[in-house]
């Protein structure tokens, strides 16, 4: 699968399955119609987010591209079809409580106006949008550790 394959395949999710909700978790569109990020993008992929050994969600593929390497490797800049993520953080308040927001993943459209698809609360399910999260990298701490990466069977991807 090439990156064009990639980058249709998500905006076709993006035209086609405005039924899909987002919820946190949500992997089964068959018995509930809900995703979540990391789902969407396996999906789009096709394959299951589960796949027999691991739950691959968020922090999983970006753990993958950065260190394993198994299915997915990453790429200095992004690129139309190339996946941009970045992984959960903790934020730890001055009385010693803290909070962890989830990382987020999704499919980079177009780098110079920012678009991208993704499956999201704040959408509420698959949308095409302006995603500035995903592109500020480090001085946005929302998306502190964004990388973007490709498959590694993309043949087409620019090297790292």
């Amino acid at each position: 699968m090439n990156l064009s394959e990639i980058l249709e395949g998500a905006q076709t999710w993006a035209k086609t399955r405005r039924d899909i909700k987002y919820k946190m978790g949500g992997e089964d569109i068959r018995e509930n119609g809900v995703l979540d990020c990391s789902s969407f993008v396996w999906q789009v992929l096709g394959e299951k987010k589960f796949d027999g050994k691991a739950w691959r969600n968020t922090d999983w593929i970006r753990a993958d591209a950065l260190n394993r390497k198994t299915r997915f490797r990453p790429i200095a800049k992004p690129v139309p079809g190339c996946i941009a993520v970045y992984g959960g953080r903790v934020q730890k308040f001055p009385d010693g409580t803290s909070k962890r927001h989830a990382g987020h993943i999704g499919f980079v459209v177009d780098p110079e106006k920012k678009l991208a698809i993704d499956c999201s609360s704040s959408q509420n399910g698959i949308r095409l949008h302006r995603q500035v999260v995903l592109f500020n990298g480090p001085s946005d701490k929302r998306s502190a550790g964004l990388i973007f990466c490709v498959p590694v069977e993309a043949t087409d991807a620019p090297a790292c």
